[in-house]
């Protein structure tokens, strides 16, 4: 019995890192996503699960739009001349929900500007209504960097480029398009989004990473 268990747990490894491999070579190749890895908290499983739940960003002609899908708008109930938001609609992308508060989650913890939205929210709101705020505020900013291919607007360019670099190798240098580095994939993908045009280099894991000159013209 011990035997079988096991062989399932290494059958289970190795279609592990097959799916893994995959993932990462998809990835690698969808221009797409290095501009949700860019926001807080959305990390490569996290863009994935985004992507499969949005599909073409296309179908959705504004950003309220998409979260009225995602069912991250509240319900609200009035009385007399008073309003007050209730639990989320039950209507919409599951997935894409959690995939969005799993995002703030870490977005309130390590991003200076939603530090500043939670710690505004939260007193007032209580941590999961300010958390679910927050999703939907990230749920728009998905929708505006896929809909424009562009930063996002509170983007700190070294942690962006930090995130992109570690991205390069979350999905395999050696599937990175047109054969690129994984500096000059970070590089590319700055200056496609029109961000860090002046970041030479960043401290990475203990070393300090430069980057190719950025091909967008000085401001």
């Amino acid at each position: 019995m011990l035997l079988c268990d096991l062989a399932t747990l290494d059958f289970a490894e190795n279609q592990k890192e097959a799916l893994e491999k995959e993932l990462g070579r998809l990835a690698a190749q969808d221009e797409r996503v290095p501009l949700l890895v860019q926001l807080p908290g959305v990390g490569l499983l996290g863009t994935m699960n985004i992507l499969a739940a949005i599909g073409d960003i296309k179908r959705f002609a504004t950003a309220k739009k998409l979260v009225g899908y995602a069912g991250l708008y509240p319900r609200y109930h009035q009385s007399g001349q008073r309003y007050t938001s209730g639990k989320l609609v039950s209507m919409g992308r599951r997935d894409l929900r959690w995939a969005m508060v799993e995002a703030a989650v870490h977005a309130v913890r390590h991003h200076p500007h939603w530090k500043r939205v939670y710690r505004g929210l939260e007193p007032r709101t209580g941590r999961n209504k300010a958390l679910v705020a927050i999703a939907r505020k990230l749920l728009i900013a998905v929708w505006h960097v896929l809909a424009k291919g562009e930063a996002d607007r509170f983007a700190i360019p070294e942690k962006v480029a930090a995130t992109l670099y570690s991205h390069a190798y979350r999905v395999g240098v050696k599937n990175l398009p047109n054969g690129m580095s994984a500096r000059e994939y970070t590089r590319y993908c700055m200056d496609r989004m029109g961000i860090g045009r002046n970041l030479t280099r960043i401290h990475w894991g203990g070393k300090t990473i430069t980057f190719p000159p950025s091909s967008l013209p000085p401001k």
